[in-house]
């Protein structure tokens, strides 16, 4: 008998993997807030470290519990999803240049989300599965600048040799449609796929300033001597957490979105927060395109080939499929440029230098 396609109810429980991450986190809370029963699942629910701030957002009334799960790990997950009625995905490696980048980079996405999908398979409470994608695998820089792209485009031009995250986030999606196209009748569930842009906020934990709010932290503290001229579609990451609130919800949600707020230019949303903190000395000038490729030499965090085809380039993504369908409001960009900033400044997270 195939699975009923029915949307997500408070009270059901909600498995989330990766859930100490930036997104996971915002997630854990919303999804409590909003009355689900959550599992957040993370490598090991024993590191009081790593998962402190998720059991001080415990309610005390049972709908809080841990899972444990591995990328890597076949089967890791089948214990972990078992009678929950959903799961969101967002467990991934956030690493942009490795020396094996199909080992490090490729095959925890790939890997990963094929593994989790085969334990939704295996748990008949299972209906729904939101993988928590990138805006990454749906633009290139093999198309026209003048165009505008939306959820119907995919990401070509990214290599493993010039940018293996783009190529992990490409091939996660395209193996978890065909890994649901595959099972029999039932073991299927919806799923569906949210692609955020560039995902700023407030860190909850030192951790998350090292996750994609690490460029505005790098900036506070002048860990570069500038700031190159990429285009950003940028989202506050308390916008992303709702955004899987309503695909959770949704009595008929698309397969597939983009989740931003605006497109902007990287040198002009640093300016922006050096404006509002005047008194400190920060490193929002913008770099020269040969500087951007030196500091990425220097730096295995980032890839220079990556880079090269990026600076300087307009990539203009549209969001309109988000606010029609999700009725997504977002807030505006100085309200998440402050957000991201002002935790790093004042709990010390980020390097500061006086003027």
């Amino acid at each position: 008998m195939p699975r009923p396609d029915t949307p997500i109810q408070p009270g059901e429980r909600v498995a989330v993997t990766g859930a100490n991450g930036f997104i996971g986190s915002h997630l854990v809370a919303q999804l409590l807030d909003a009355g689900f029963a959550v599992r957040a699942i993370v490598r090991d629910p024993d590191n009081a470290t790593k998962t402190a701030h998720l059991r001080a957002m415990d309610p005390g009334d049972g709908r809080l519990d841990f899972g444990r799960g591995d990328l890597l790990a076949p089967g890791s997950f089948d214990a972990a999803v078992q009678d929950c009625a959903a799961v969101v995905h967002t467990a991934a490696a956030v690493v942009f240049s490795a020396d094996d980048p199909q080992r490090d980079i490729v095959d925890p996405s790939v890997l990963g989300t094929r593994n989790l999908l085969g334990a939704c398979a295996r748990a008949p409470t299972v209906r729904r599965v939101v993988h928590t994608s990138s805006m990454v695998a749906a633009y290139g820089w093999s198309t026209p600048e003048s165009q505008t792209r939306s959820e119907a485009d995919w990401n070509t031009s990214s290599t493993l040799a010039n940018d293996p995250y783009g190529v992990a986030k490409v091939e996660a999606e395209k193996a978890a449609l065909a890994a649901v196209a595959a099972l029999p009748d039932d073991q299927r569930f919806r799923l569906v796929h949210l692609n955020p842009g560039m995902v700023w906020g407030p860190p909850l934990i030192k951790a998350h300033a090292k996750a994609s709010p690490k460029l505005v932290r790098d900036m506070i503290s002048r860990a570069q001597p500038g700031v190159p001229k990429l285009m950003l579609s940028v989202v506050d990451v308390r916008d992303v957490a709702p955004a899987h609130l309503r695909a959770l919800t949704h009595a008929d949600p698309p397969p597939r979105c983009l989740i931003f707020a605006e497109n902007a230019w990287m040198t002009d949303l640093m300016a922006r927060i050096q404006s509002m903190w005047p008194a400190l000395r920060m490193a929002p000038r913008p770099i020269p395109k040969p500087l951007v490729l030196v500091a990425a030499a220097l730096d295995k965090t980032l890839s220079a080939r990556q880079l090269w085809h990026l600076v300087g380039r307009r990539m203009q993504m549209d969001n309109t499929l988000s606010r029609t369908a999700y009725g997504m409001d977002y807030r505006p960009l100085d309200e998440t440029l402050r957000a991201t900033a002002a935790p790093m400044i004042e709990q010390g997270w980020a390097r500061v230098h006086p003027r």
